[in-house]
């Protein structure tokens, strides 16, 4: 089987010839480690007093913005195949930079959706962003925000449909999986912070639903945008978990987001693709509504949230295809060649028989060796070879 076949024959349940391995690769930091590539630390030139201005024009073009993003991802790509992976994600996002007091460096990025993301740098130069802030913690805000940035939305749409086309090219050496993000959940209540969105809950949850409607049209065109580039499957998602559960009781999330979801589900599968949610956390909680709004897949299976593959598989059986859970938060940056191989083969016992199982890490990270993420495909074509002996 080739890496496409494989993913795909994983997908439906059935055994491929090995298990498939998907890279969650896009961090710079990451693609710059893989390909030995040396960063621009824009960072640094955004701080010089005569280029300060200037290269905040040249970021907040609509081509330098697509040609810096498109040759991150396409590296990622680039890096991926290198490694051995079958399958990476790819993700588009726009952002704009502007002066910021409040940032670490002095320069903030805002999305198209209202969240203020720290710019900062590694050592090395790598650009590494954090969501910092809302900036639509009111209604009104959130009403004007809306209206003053709809040429963003638009644009955005039109990127998304180039740039998963574009990336078509490498569909004859790994098979790119387009993820349509952030995800409903996320864009609704970020863009207001979640103290105030939780309790505009209660107070106006005519205004909240306004905003999860709002989002939901707004995320099927990217989900529209996304499969123009004629992906099989296509990843979604919302972090609906932390650490020790949801973040909201399950039954506040059917009530405001159920409907969403499925209509998500519906859209993608008219459209004859399966459709993976991304969703950190642990989520035990929700697992059973996943399968209920539609979903054909999960990823991330985050094992420090207490998630555990043996016991996902338990509760689901191959309802779902499950795809994640090595950790990238000890195993991916300082484990041992001999942990790594271990968590391996543990994953591959814990849920890959009758196939419906896809080895990845739990998420991406910019400090994510590469060498350990070489180890890990290698150990998956080592001990996932069907019929399984593990």
């Amino acid at each position: 089987m080739n890496f496409k076949e494989r993913f795909l024959t994983a997908m439906n349940h059935e055994e491929p010839d090995q298990v498939p391995v998907m890279g969650l690769i896009m961090d710079p930091a990451t693609v710059n480690s893989i390909l030995g590539r040396k960063p621009t630390d824009f960072v640094g030139l955004l701080h010089k007093p005569l280029l300060g201005y200037p290269i905040k024009a040249l970021l907040n073009t609509n081509w330098f913005w697509n040609n810096m993003y498109y040759s991150n991802t396409a590296g990622a790509l680039e890096g991926a195949i290198k490694l051995g992976f079958d399958a990476n994600w790819t993700i588009y996002a726009i952002m704009k930079l502007d002066k910021d007091s409040r940032a670490s460096s002095g320069w903030s990025w805002y999305d198209p959706f209202g969240r203020i993301w720290d710019l900062a740098a590694d050592a090395d130069g790598n650009i590494a962003v954090n969501y910092s802030r809302a900036l639509c913690d009111t209604e009104d805000k959130w009403e004007q925000w809306v209206q003053k940035r709809a040429p963003l939305f638009e644009d955005m749409i039109t990127n998304i449909v180039s740039f998963h086309k574009k990336l078509n090219s490498y569909g004859d050496r790994i098979y790119p999986i387009g993820y349509a993000a952030p995800g409903i959940f996320e864009n609704s209540w970020q863009p207001i912070g979640f103290v105030n969105f939780t309790r505009l809950i209660y107070q106006k949850p005519a205004f909240v639903k306004k905003v999860i409607d709002f989002h939901t049209e707004l995320y099927l065109k990217s989900l529209d945008a996304v499969m123009k580039s004629d992906v099989e499957v296509v990843l979604g998602g919302d972090d609906l978990g932390q650490k020790t559960g949801p973040m909201m009781r399950p039954e506040l999330i059917e009530k405001f987001l159920g409907e969403s979801y499925r209509r998500v589900t519906q859209f993608v599968h008219e459209r004859k693709r399966k459709f993976v949610f991304h969703c950190c956390g642990n989520i035990y909680a929700l697992l059973d509504k996943f399968i209920e709004w539609g979903f054909d897949g999960i990823i991330t299976l985050e094992p420090t949230a207490g998630m555990e593959l043996g016991r996902v598989r338990e509760q689901v059986g191959h309802k779902l295809v499950l795809i994640g859970n090595m950790d990238v938060s000890y195993l991916m940056v300082k484990g041992t060649q001999q942990e790594v191989e271990d968590a391996v083969k543990k994953a591959i016992r814990d849920a890959a028989r009758g196939g419906g199982y896809i080895l990845s890490t739990s998420h991406s990270h910019p400090t994510v060796d590469p060498v350990r993420l070489k180890w890990m495909v290698d150990a998956a074509h080592r001990y996932g070879r069907y019929p399984l002996s593990l």
